[in-house]
């Protein structure tokens, strides 16, 4: 057993209840006070670091080898959960209402706060320095760009940045990469369709914006099957579908929200032209008209193709030969990570939390998922062996 074998082995059982406890006392995204503290608390009884806390209003910051010479690597975990009612059944289940860790950002923050205790207690090991970045409101907030436009990636200047996320699809014990765009750009879109109330009755003295909305929301579906060149990948979903409040009343206006998802800049812009287009001269045709609106979203979560391949080869070597891949295939997902991978090389990998033999394992953002604790182990692993061996050889980037 080498000495990383057993200091990672000294903090499993730890790093399980330090994780089952943010799974009971999950918080949303900007208001993870608690889970911030519960990491500064554990990196402050480690020593070794020098801490900053309350970036991004509840983002914590460690680095460790502050003065030391040598390349700078930022490991990233996001800490906030989603709103929505667990259904796990687990002891350790949400306490609160409403919140729920169903995208694994628990065992995120485990798997980095573990690697962190194990290489303070590695510091003459490390050429270089490291910093570990517990960013808040993943979840639709954009957390990732205010960390970064607070300035985690300089002073030091960082040379790059790994991060995992947990994958229901695979195995614990395995990892699993895509070179490139790994994860969708997104963007969301909200139209609002203003026609003429009338009696239910009396359709012909109004103009109906729930029929014009319902004509826009089969319109848009043919943006990705008639529009966009087949090999190029989008989504377009219309997920809110809000008019009327009485089943005998034909409202004045009608709501419909949705996200979009590709993966290349210059057909990102073309959706957004596609459904203004779409909605504006599908709305005048009934009479009625559509305002649009759309917010920015995350950028696509670029693997850079060395960097990418470097990991995996350390996932070969640490995990075994058949246990680290870097054929899987992009996700329409989105991932605020992109934000850094902008702005440094930058890989996310994907660590498989599925029982082995099992034959599935619920989603991500199912009532019922829940991170398996037996994958902490090899989430800190990989990303205490990328960081010593990223500080020693520097990959050529």
């Amino acid at each position: 057993m080498t000495k990383l074998d057993g200091l990672i082995d000294s903090i499993l059982s730890d790093m399980v209840a330090f994780r089952r406890d943010l799974h009971a006392h999950p918080e949303i995204g900007m208001e993870e006070r608690r889970t911030s503290q519960r990491v500064i608390d554990r990196l402050s009884a480690a020593g070794n670091f020098s801490i900053q806390s309350g970036i991004a209003q509840t983002g914590v910051v460690a680095l460790l080898n502050a003065d030391r010479d040598g390349p700078c690597l930022a490991l990233r975990a996001d800490m906030d959960c989603l709103p929505m009612d667990e259904a796990t059944g687990v002891p350790y289940a949400s306490t609160i209402p409403g919140r729920m860790h169903a995208c694994g950002h628990d065992g995120h923050t485990s798997c980095l706060l573990g690697t962190a205790l194990v290489l303070s207690r590695m510091v003459d090991e490390l050429p270089g320095k490291v910093k570990f970045i517990f960013q808040p409101g993943e979840e639709n907030d954009g957390g990732g760009r205010m960390m970064c436009e607070a300035g985690v990636l300089a002073n030091p200047k960082v040379d790059a940045a790994f991060a995992l996320h947990s994958w229901p699809a695979q195995p614990v014990g395995t990892i699993s990469m895509c070179p490139g765009a790994a994860m969708a750009g997104n963007d969301g879109f909200a139209i609002v369709v203003t026609g003429k109330g009338s009696h239910g009755a009396y359709p012909h003295l109004g103009i109906d914006p729930i029929v014009v909305a319902a004509h826009i929301v089969i319109a848009l579906q043919t943006i990705a099957s008639r529009s966009i060149d087949p090999q190029d990948c989008v989504v377009v979903t219309a997920g809110v579908f809000h008019g009327g409040t009485v089943r005998n009343v034909i409202p004045a206006t009608c709501r419909l929200e949705g996200t979009l998802r590709s993966y290349k800049p210059a057909t990102r812009e073309r959706l957004k032209e596609l459904v203004r287009r779409i909605a504006e001269n599908t709305a005048e045709s009934f009479g009625a008209t559509a305002a649009v609106e759309f917010t920015e979203g995350y950028p696509v979560t670029v693997n850079e193709p060395a960097l990418t391949e470097w990991v995996a080869s350390v996932g070969r070597e640490v995990l075994g030969a058949d246990r680290a891949r870097t054929d899987d295939r992009p996700s329409m997902g989105a991932e605020d990570f992109g934000f850094f991978a902008q702005r440094v090389p930058a890989v996310m990998f994907r660590l498989g939390i599925r029982q082995p033999g099992a034959p599935s394992c619920p989603a991500l953002h199912h009532p019922q998922f829940n991170f398996n604790d037996d994958a902490l182990g090899v989430g800190i692993r990989m990303l205490c062996e990328l960081t010593m061996r990223f500080l020693r050889d520097k990959p050529n980037l």
